[in-house]
């Protein structure tokens, strides 16, 4: 590994506690006996080592991708997902619209628990961030092209064509990040003197640009001021899926 100066050092561990305080904002105890800080010097091992190899393989950088998705299931709390359950038929019995939720709900979990248990979370393809300066009276904005990630809850987020998000102010560092959402369609007259129900319920995604990362969002970029805008963060690194194509 390159030698760093004590400056050096220091920075290194700046950033290493930014970072936390970013996407573990709920992490405030940072004594030796921590399971977070061991989880950090593990990481720190491993870079040191991949650093120290020169060019890393493809096959050493999926085993590295494979040991954070590991460490990140370890610390998860798995009481607070609590046990799947299903719905139990049997002739005569009454359905109503909250078993046929459970129904689809208990489906959903189990392609989430999947997907963060086998495939971790990050950038599958796509999702590439750019900046569209200001002009013409319009102001900066991020453009994020069409793309597909995997959520830290496990969600699948596909981005269909590029979209884009202003930049908000008061802050010299911001975050583009994309989690999951919902969005209720196709209202229909409903019975029982209800008005109008919505019948389905389409996946999409919130795009977003702030100083912090929410906990269910993928960080795409990361912009810094350059003068009196913003440019992308070049040494950011977007988490991405052993299987980036």
């Amino acid at each position: 590994m390159r030698n760093l100066e004590e400056d050096g050092y220091r920075e290194l561990a700046r950033r290493v506690q930014e970072w936390a305080a970013v996407h573990a904002p709920d992490w405030t105890d940072a004594n030796d006996a921590d399971p977070g800080v061991t989880l950090l010097q593990l990481f720190a091992f491993v870079t040191e080592w991949l650093e120290a190899r020169g060019t890393v393989s493809e096959q050493a950088r999926r085993s590295a991708a494979r040991l954070a998705g590991a460490a990140l299931s370890l610390a998860r709390d798995p009481a607070k997902e609590g046990a799947l359950a299903r719905n139990n038929y049997f002739a005569g019995r009454l359905l109503g619209a909250e078993d046929f939720q459970l129904e689809q709900e208990y489906f959903r979990k189990r392609l989430r628990r999947l997907n963060r248990e086998l495939h971790g979370s990050g950038i599958v393809r796509g999702l590439q961030v750019s900046m569209e300066p200001a002009g013409g009276g319009a102001e900066a904005r991020v453009v994020v092209q069409p793309g597909f990630a995997i959520g830290p809850d496990g969600e699948e987020i596909e981005v269909r064509c590029p979209a884009s998000a202003g930049l908000p102010v008061g802050a010299d560092r911001l975050f583009v990040t994309i989690a999951a959402a919902e969005r209720l369609i196709h209202p229909q007259p409903a019975s029982d003197d209800q008005g109008v129900q919505f019948t389905r319920v389409q996946d999409t995604f919130t795009l977003r640009v702030a100083a912090t990362v929410a906990g269910d969002s993928i960080a795409l970029a990361r912009l810094i001021q350059a003068g009196a805008g913003w440019t992308i963060d070049e040494t950011f690194l977007a988490p991405r899926m052993a299987c980036t194509r």
